[in-house]
């Protein structure tokens, strides 16, 4: 693997989620544009999901909750946000609310807000989808509308010190968990998949608009790094 010139982080995570946001937008208007930018990112996260579930399965776990939360894949950084976030776990229950996050600050940023809107509203339960389409998840409101994102997970084995305890089926010293790098190419690829087969004819116009924002952004470093992963199959473990 090549060296990265530059490290990637949630921040371009999101940029990337705009560039096509927006260059899906202005290419195809608003209906087709947001049908496939949605369907890119369902696939998305359920390709996460995935993932997590064959290294769980692999394990010898089961494809419950405390296997999702152990097998979660992406290394957060809270540090410099205002809040990082608060779990409150009840039995049979696991209630999330984030105030601050990266990916909210570049939509905004980007002057994209609608992005995170549409994008929060379907991520998660994607890549829930991907893990186990028969868990128990809600999310009842996110930060892009309201003060918060708030998620909630359901699972028998969910009880006093949960959070504590579900990272014990994980092996010692086992990789689940990638850094924003890892992740950033993820998406990227599956994005540039997706819309090469909704949009054939388009594809070009769409991916030089989306580098031409991403470029501006981040400068031209930025595609270094995605292509450090261009060998890698994101639907292997």
């Amino acid at each position: 693997m090549s060296k990265q010139k530059i490290l990637l982080t949630e921040t371009h995570h999101g940029g990337i989620l705009v560039a096509f946001y927006k260059s899906l937008m202005d290419a195809c208007g608003r209906q087709q544009g947001l049908d496939t930018f949605m369907t890119a990112a369902r696939a998305y996260g359920e390709r996460r999901g995935r993932r997590m579930a064959m290294r769980a399965v692999r394990d010898g776990n089961p494809l419950d909750m405390a296997s999702y939360f152990a097998y979660g894949e992406m290394l957060f950084n809270s540090e410099g946000l205002s809040d990082p976030g608060t779990y409150e776990v009840t039995p049979g229950t696991v209630h999330e609310r984030q105030t601050d996050c990266w990916w909210a600050r570049e939509f905004r940023a980007m002057g994209c807000l609608e992005c995170g809107v549409d994008y929060c509203l379907e991520i998660d339960n994607s890549v829930i989808r991907g893990f186990n389409p028969t868990l128990g998840f809600a999310r009842t409101q996110n930060m892009h509308l309201n003060s918060s994102c708030d998620f909630y997970y359901y699972g028998p084995e969910v009880a006093e010190g949960f959070m504590e305890t579900y990272g014990s089926r994980v092996k010692p010293g086992e990789k689940v968990k990638y850094e924003l790098a890892f992740h950033c190419a993820d998406v990227y690829d599956m994005f540039c998949r997706v819309i090469g087969q909704i949009l054939p004819e388009k594809k070009g116009a769409v991916m030089e608009a989306a580098r031409a924002i991403l470029a501006q952004r981040y400068g031209e470093e930025f595609f270094a790094a995605l292509e450090a992963y261009q060998d890698r199959n994101f639907d292997e473990i």
